[in-house]
């Protein structure tokens, strides 16, 4: 063999040695180790809107407020149908996602009231169609007296076709209210069932 082919040989062995690592998808490839790690780090997002009508019961009723269900004005009351708009941000697969919800309830009967509440938002998928849900907040009575409390609610939701469904939430709540003649400051627990309908849209994969 002469020696220009046997360089000529040498070289292409070499090319050959090269490019194995490309072909394997090794750390040879440029770029391609970097793209994959940011595929595996993405998490899928969603969002989530409700709107639901609802009714409790109020287990102290310092005001006297309506509608009493016993004999006195002290008795469990029945409080006023609400309306309640909520919105959320969830990130995570379909079998558990987690993030933050906002909404906002307004009653439809009686005096006037706006309730803002931000809340953790958890929902476990049991099926495709399928998810239970577990929320935690923080209710601000707006209007007409500003106030606060805390809030725990548990629900399922169902999904029907292209992204909407319906939706159902019992809430456990308590409200610290302004002082009365007998206690400085009023507690007010209180328990509410809604029920509405729901859109869920996966904004990113």
């Amino acid at each position: 063999m002469s020696p220009l082919a046997a360089a000529a040989s040498l070289l292409a062995a070499r090319v050959a040695t090269a490019e194995e690592p490309a072909r394997r998808g090794e750390p040879g490839a440029p770029g391609e180790g970097a793209a994959r790690a940011a595929g595996a780090a993405e998490i899928p997002i969603s969002a989530l809107l409700a709107l639901s009508f609802g009714r409790g019961l109020r287990f102290n009723n310092p005001y006297r407020l309506a509608t009493p269900l016993g004999d006195t004005a002290e008795s469990v009351s029945l409080a006023a149908t609400y309306l309640d708009l909520g919105g959320a941000m969830l990130f995570g697969p379909g079998d558990f996602r987690q993030g933050m919800a906002l909404s906002g309830s307004v009653a439809l009967q009686g005096i006037g009231q706006l309730v803002l509440t931000p809340s953790y938002l958890a929902l476990f998928g049991v099926s495709d169609d399928v998810a239970l849900r577990g929320r935690a907040g923080i209710p601000v009575v707006v209007a007409p007296d500003t106030t606060a409390g805390l809030e725990g609610a548990v629900g399922a939701s169902l999904g029907v076709a292209y992204g909407l469904g319906v939706v159902a939430e019992l809430i456990g709540s308590i409200f610290f209210g302004a002082a009365t003649d007998e206690r400085s400051i009023t507690t007010i627990p209180m328990l509410s069932l809604q029920l509405g309908i729901c859109f869920d849209h996966q904004v990113a994969r």
